[in-house]
């Protein structure tokens, strides 16, 4: 089941959460930001859901409270950043902050940073380079969870790519991993005791699994050597497109880990200590192609004549960003949306840590 809740009371609790974890002030405070607008924009895989799998890696040390992310190499256009095994959400603000700054100095800023953690969604770092007017990019890689095309083992991440560029009403950002669907999804689905969609997940490579009920091969998704994982967009056959997925995937590969020297999605697990995701972040300023302001008017009047093309009966056509920025203004108006299941994990969190919340709900 789910509720409504308020997004201020929420980020405040946050806020609270990871300054009792020893964050610093500035630092919960843009951890609660980045989480607060996933969910506010409607995207709860990623938003507060993942709280208590950051609890779970503060806990054991995976994630460190202390640790400061820096830069190990450095060109006017480049950088590899080594986040220390810091928070994801720390890491990406800084290591995107980087990118943008090399980008309004020489026109793009290309960022590849390794030993960090789970970030959360690619999008909200693309869009940090889209709010101040340039072109954004980010990708991570993480542990196994897809099913390269015919193989029977997971060997690649869900590895998304997201895409942020200005334009008119809203800015336009893409945020999808290059699996059917993200890890994440999978989980709110299984909180929510709904059976997943035909072709998110496979068994030996081509045996879809829905039924949510089945715990012991959903369980078996976070095991990297057992047979079960995540398609690659475009499903198991070469003929649904699988092998474009996949190859998207090691692309994303290659901008995060195989340039930062970092570890590569089939060396990362949950529990071993010495091994974290990578990442990448790019921002480019359109003014080294002409006139920025034009640029940005012929991009929207693009994105809106797809929004006018003739529809299916019933149907409406979108483009990237659209549905969020249609979610934002309905939850920050009407509360954010949390099921059950995350609001206990949440407020257990906060009573282990002798946080006190109160109510969260509308007032």
């Amino acid at each position: 089941m789910t509720k409504r809740y308020d997004s201020n009371k929420v980020k405040a609790l946050v806020h609270k959460i990871y300054k009792a974890y020893g964050f610093t002030e500035e630092q919960s405070a843009a951890v609660a930001e980045t989480l607060i607008y996933t969910d506010l924009h409607g995207i709860a895989s990623h938003g507060v859901q993942r709280m208590v799998m950051y609890d779970h890696f503060i806990q054991n040390g995976k994630i460190r409270v202390k640790s400061q992310p820096k830069i190990v190499k450095e060109t006017d256009v480049s950088a590899v950043v080594d986040a220390n095994f810091g928070l994801g959400q720390l890491n990406g603000i800084y290591s995107m902050n980087i990118a943008i700054k090399k980008a309004k100095e020489h026109g793009v800023g290309i960022v590849t940073t390794k030993r960090s953690g789970h970030y959360g969604i690619a999008g909200y770092y693309a869009n940090m380079a889209a709010d101040q007017g340039l072109i954004g990019l980010s990708s991570t890689n993480s542990r196994p969870a897809m099913l390269p095309t015919h193989a029977t083992q997971a060997f690649v991440g869900t590895n998304p790519i997201a895409f942020a560029m200005p334009a008119k009403p809203h800015n336009f950002i893409y945020d999808a991993a290059t699996t059917t669907v993200p890890q994440g999804k999978i989980e709110v689905y299984r909180k929510l005791g709904k059976d997943l969609p035909a072709l998110w997940v496979a068994k030996d490579g081509d045996q879809e699994i829905n039924d949510y009920h089945d715990t012991a091969d959903l369980d078996a998704l976070r095991d990297p050597m057992s047979n079960i994982g995540l398609t690659p967009l475009g499903g198991v056959t070469e003929e649904t497109g699988s092998h474009k997925g996949f190859g998207l995937g090691v692309i994303v590969e290659v901008f995060t880990s195989i340039l930062s020297l970092g570890n590569t999605s089939t060396e990362i697990t949950p529990e071993d200590l010495s091994v974290g995701p990578c990442q990448s972040f790019i921002a480019i300023d359109p003014a080294i192609f002409g006139d920025v302001n034009q640029i940005v008017k012929r991009f929207s009047d693009y994105l809106q004549q797809i929004r006018e093309l003739p529809a299916i009966p019933g149907k409406k056509i979108y483009v990237a960003g659209d549905k969020e920025a249609l979610a934002y203004e309905d939850r920050k108006q009407n509360g954010m949306i949390i099921d059950d299941k995350t609001l206990a994990e949440v407020t257990g969190i906060a009573d282990r840590l002798g946080v006190d919340y109160g109510s969260l709900e509308m007032n």
